[in-house]
């Protein structure tokens, strides 16, 4: 279900059978000539994308602004280092405002700077504000019984990452390769969006950025299957505690 397209009733019953939301979170910035600067956002929602399309959930608009820092390049190359407060603010409001349609599992699904970087920060901060913000409309000392409105406050909203909830098939396996434009973002998006890479545009740079130097290796298949893997562990995730309509 896309959150937009939801008329006021569906939007209830989602509540009622605790539908959980589900949010891409992104960003806009230079990931060299050959790959779009919505690559992030563009990774996380095309996980997100098929995700809903496996299993009931309700997909909200992506978060697609974020600080970047300006790591990668300027804005004359595309590049967009969002404020981090401004960051934080517009996302405690969104978030603030989902929590108040009375959905009991917000997740957003963040890919930029990985699971720990400054946007993953800043989302967790607008996340503890929200959950903060409604554990003291109970009162003072609503832990000491079991008796609050939501048992599980503390997993009520949840930033995770891409693989947060895959399964690999050992310690020792490989993770998936991301990397800032490199092999692993670039086999995503050749999976994802191909129409939107043009691999021949990385002969411009001479010599190549070191976060540059494996992307020509990117295999779509390999992307696609990355992307396969990533989604059926939001799958599971998402499919947990579902009441049938």
């Amino acid at each position: 279900m896309i959150l937009t397209h939801m008329r006021p009733e569906q939007v209830q019953d989602a509540v009622r059978r605790d539908v959980p939301v589900l949010m891409a979170a992104g960003c806009v910035e230079y990931h060299g000539p050959h790959l779009p600067i919505g690559t992030d956002t563009l990774i996380a929602s095309a996980i997100c994308e098929r995700a809903e399309q496996q299993v009931e959930c309700v997909l909200a608009p992506p978060l697609s602004m974020a600080p970047t820092m300006a790591w990668a390049g300027g804005p004359e190359e595309g590049e967009i280092d969002f404020d981090p407060e401004v960051f934080f603010l517009y996302a405690r409001e969104v978030l603030r405002r989902i929590a108040a349609m009375g959905f009991g599992r917000i997740y957003l699904l963040q890919h930029h700077q990985g699971p720990d970087g400054l946007e993953a920060l800043c989302l967790k901060r607008a996340a503890g504000e929200v959950v903060r913000e409604r554990v003291h409309e109970w009162g003072p000392g609503w832990g000491r019984t079991d008796d609050h409105p939501m048992k599980n406050i503390f997993g009520w909203i949840r930033v995770a990452y891409v693989d947060s909830f895959s399964t690999y098939p050992s310690v020792g396996a490989q993770r998936i390769p991301i990397g800032h434009a490199g092999r692993g973002e670039t086999q995503l998006i050749r999976a994802a969006h191909p129409d939107a890479v043009r691999m021949a545009a990385l002969a411009r740079l001479d010599p190549l950025p070191r976060w540059l130097e494996d992307a020509h290796e990117a295999d779509a298949d390999d992307g696609a299957r990355w992307i396969d893997f990533c989604v059926q562990g939001w799958v599971q995730e998402l499919g947990r505690g579902t009441i049938p309509a």
